[in-house]
């Protein structure tokens, strides 16, 4: 049986309890179950065969209704008088009622493949007659004693739960809804050493390397990476599993979610020791030991415009080698009824389906409001989910939450509370040492060639700057260096002193996003001995 968390368990306890014979399988549905066997195989040899089932049958709009046997289609017609021997590829208004009948009768197992093209999300009065009278008896079988009595169960499949009509999950109903997720680690180890045991294909990695780079994808997905190796004759790597993974992520997800790839870590940022510090030993350090009772449920960064939020989370994605993701609301906001709610649910599964993830949002304060009656409650809609979500303990150190905010002040009250974004942390403007680091770090980003060893007396000209202006000011020097009237591109003392006086800091209302960062902060730990005094003496004001 495979390890980790699984979906035959649940749905296998709650049959046993008589919580419901209808039951709802979704997301990863199509995948290897164990090392051989897809989802129907497995049911039915792990459950369907040790029960007596007296008919096995499955159902979807392009097959009809077909069955595991004729023996089984004969004893359905026996049971329909032979009324539907004609209809089997008939529509759901025509075949439900005998398929009716027949679990009402007989000890019957029905699957009901892409249910979300038969019962599609949307409003009811937005549905198609089809769709409705389909709908109508998908629920009402849920909560027949008849077919609860005779032992009869229904399973039915979707890709997207997202895509499936909500009135199935009303509570006035006994529809139970079972995510299948995706291999976890351990699982896709397991299926990696069957895979590569007859030593056919070479690696450059091994088994334990390719189950962590291969977090997000299914055993098909994997098989796959294997099959495509072998036939291109070039070993798995590290780069060919991103290669392939990237592909296999960008067309299930690329139209909700932004993959990030950072080629940046620590080491290329200046300053910010502190929330380095933090992360590494608050966030990497326990997930990777596997104590996540230390990891927060969600940090929200804090600070003026330009001193480097968005850099700080794709440093920290390099140092843990997380997968992550970026949400962006352009993305998920469509033109039709339901459109933005079923993007956004299916943006946090596909983010959630990546574990251990980092899940950046960037200026949350525009991004998720309650919003109004303008937008028919979509903000609201989606405000919620993201409530719910971010909120769910389960997630704690798979699903690592990372927001960016200048203006935290803007937040909803209900997204800052302790269990969501509860570590609170200020990315400040850098001191003349942290200014002297960014310079040099900059000009090595570049490559720029220089013959200037200290920049301290830069970093002293440049006070009140952010590393996105002393950026500027090492491009505009570079500019400087390349004049037609300049011999060679060597960014001498002069040339940087002489682009500081040309560059303007544009940052807007610097102190004032200082002053919300400090008093958002929850760790005097996090704060810079400067502003430490500053917070205390607003703690005692409050008081």
């Amino acid at each position: 049986m495979p390890s980790g968390e699984f979906w035959y368990d649940s749905f296998l306890s709650k049959y046993r309890a008589g919580i419901s014979h209808e039951f709802l399988f979704y997301f990863n549905v199509r995948d290897l179950v164990d090392n051989y066997r897809y989802m129907d195989r497995y049911i039915y040899e792990e459950f369907i065969k040790k029960r007596n089932f007296g008919i096995i049958a499955f159902y979807d709009i392009s097959r009809g209704l077909t069955f595991f046997d004729a023996g089984m289609e004969k004893e359905f017609n026996i049971i329909t008088a032979n009324e539907a021997s004609n209809l089997m590829n008939a529509m759901p208004s025509r075949i439900f009622p005998y398929i009716d009948k027949a679990l009402k009768n007989t000890k019957m197992a029905l699957f009901i493949d892409h249910v979300e093209k038969i019962i599609p999300s949307g409003d009811i009065a937005s549905m198609t007659l089809e769709e409705r009278m389909a709908l109508i008896w998908i629920c009402e079988w849920s909560v027949s004693p008849k077919i609860s009595s005779v032992g009869s169960c229904i399973m039915m499949l979707a890709d997207n739960l997202a895509d499936v009509s909500r009135e199935v999950l009303k509570s006035s109903y006994r529809i139970e809804p079972i995510f299948v997720g995706l291999p976890d680690e351990a699982q896709r180890r397991e299926y990696i050493e069957y895979l590569l045991r007859d030593g056919e294909v070479k690696t450059d990695i091994s088994a334990d390397e390719f189950a962590q780079l291969s977090s997000g994808l299914s055993k098909k997905s994997i098989k796959d990476i294997k099959l495509k190796s072998e036939a291109e004759g070039i070993p798995i790597s590290f780069d060919f599993i991103k290669e392939k993974k990237h592909s296999v992520l960008q067309k299930e997800y690329g139209d909700v979610l932004e993959f990030i790839y950072p080629e940046i870590g620590f080491e290329d940022i200046g300053g910010m020791d502190k929330a380095k510090d933090y992360l590494l030993k608050n966030v990497v350090n326990p997930i990777l030991k596997g104590d996540l009772r230390r990891v927060p449920m969600g940090i929200l960064l804090c600070g003026p415009s330009g001193t480097g939020k968005t850099l700080l989370v794709y440093a920290l994605a390099k140092a843990s080698g997380f997968n992550c993701v970026k949400i962006d609301m352009s993305r998920i906001l469509g033109q039709y009824v339901g459109e933005s709610e079923k993007n956004f649910k299916k943006c946090l599964l596909g983010a959630q389906s990546q574990h251990p993830v980092i899940v950046f949002v960037d200026e949350i304060d525009t991004a998720f409001r309650r919003g109004d009656s303008g937008d028919s409650g979509v903000s609201r809609n989606i405000f919620s989910e993201f409530l719910q979500f971010t909120g769910n303990t389960n997630n704690r150190g798979k699903v690592i939450f990372i927001a960016a905010t200048n203006r935290p002040d803007l937040m909803d009250p209900a997204l800052k509370r302790a269990g969501r974004f509860d570590k609170k942390i200020p990315i400040l403007l850098p001191d003349a040492e942290e200014r002297a680091e960014i310079f040099r770090i900059i000009i090595n980003k570049y490559k720029f060639e220089t013959d200037v060893e200290d920049f301290m007396p830069f970093a002293e000209e440049t006070e009140n700057y952010t590393g996105a202006e002393i950026e500027t000011v090492v491009r505009k020097a570079y500019e400087l260096a390349n004049e037609d009237d300049r011999e060679g591109t060597v960014l001498t003392a002069d040339i940087i002193s002489e682009a500081i006086i040309r560059c303007r800091p544009g940052t807007q209302q610097v102190q004032f996003m200082t002053m919300l960062a400090i008093e958002e902060c929850d760790d005097k730990d996090l704060l810079p001995e400067k502003y430490k005094g500053l917070l205390d003496k607003k703690n005692l004001e409050d008081r």
